[in-house]
């Protein structure tokens, strides 16, 4: 296992797959910022093979599997090395269910097993909040990042949410992405968020147990809303068995796409 230096290596990666002219499967996504991050932290190493190259990042929270290929085939074999290996992984699989329906009966078969199922739900047009209804929904400020990431770690799975990391988390307040309901200087809820182009993407909403029933989750989305009113299309994951989760984003005219996440562990 090799360590990854810098994005330009991964770059390297693809353009190796891709020269062999025989197709392209990943399930790993470039994001310069956060990828930058997690190399400079050292958590990001890579396992190279013929047709196939792994990434594992080596997080506190958990063992994050990325793999780049030319087909199934070639994903089997170098699979096998990858399943012998003792410590614990975690793999996301992103498609409709057709697609990776062959690439998720593979890793079954190599000692994974499904731990969850996301699907991803949107609407298209205008937000229906146009003008700024809540006044007790705040930007987060630096100072709150602590707070948010020790909620984010007592109340949300890393394993099947991928958690922000502090510095992450950090990132998101610098550029207005996460949005706080206090009580006493308490951060008792909040939105985080991406505005990407014409689409606004709902990354985590949370409201402390306590704080439930007192329409702060409300005041919280359409805060959330209101600062997307110029996007044209709203989305985000929901975990297939969240129903109650469900029937609020219904509510706000959120439909379901035939798009999954399915994420495997290998313990």
């Amino acid at each position: 296992m090799d360590r990854v230096n810098t994005l330009e290596e991964i770059n390297g990666y693809v353009h190796v797959i891709k020269n062999h002219q025989k197709g392209f499967l990943t399930n790993f996504f470039l994001d310069k910022s956060k990828h930058s991050y997690w190399i400079s932290k050292g958590e990001l190493y890579s396992m190279a093979y013929d047709k196939c190259i792994f990434l594992i990042r080596r997080s506190p929270l958990a063992n994050y599997l990325f793999y780049f290929s030319t087909d199934v085939d070639s994903l089997r074999d170098g699979l096998g090395e990858i399943s012998r290996l003792e410590c614990p992984l975690v793999l996301d699989l992103v498609g409709t269910e057709q697609t990776t329906a062959p690439i998720k009966e593979l890793f079954l078969k190599n000692r994974f097993t499904l731990y969850e199922s996301l699907y991803r739900m949107s609407r298209t047009g205008l937000p229906l909040n146009q003008e700024k209804t809540c006044t007790d929904v705040l930007r987060a400020c630096r100072e709150d990042a602590e707070e948010v990431c020790q909620l984010l770690t007592d109340h949300f799975d890393p394993l099947s949410e991928q958690l922000p990391t502090l510095e992450e988390i950090r990132h998101f307040i610098e550029g207005n992405g996460i949005l706080v309901y206090k009580n006493d200087d308490r951060v008792v809820g909040f939105i985080i968020y991406e505005l990407l182009g014409i689409t606004l993407y709902l990354r985590y909403w949370f409201v402390s147990p306590e704080f439930r029933e007192l329409k702060i989750g409300s005041r919280l989305f359409e805060a959330f809303m209101y600062e997307g009113r110029n996007t044209k299309r709203q989305l985000f994951w929901v975990i297939a068995s969240n129903e109650n989760a469900i029937k609020r984003y219904e509510h706000y005219g959120f439909r379901a796409e035939e798009l999954y996440d399915y994420v495997l562990i290998k313990k």
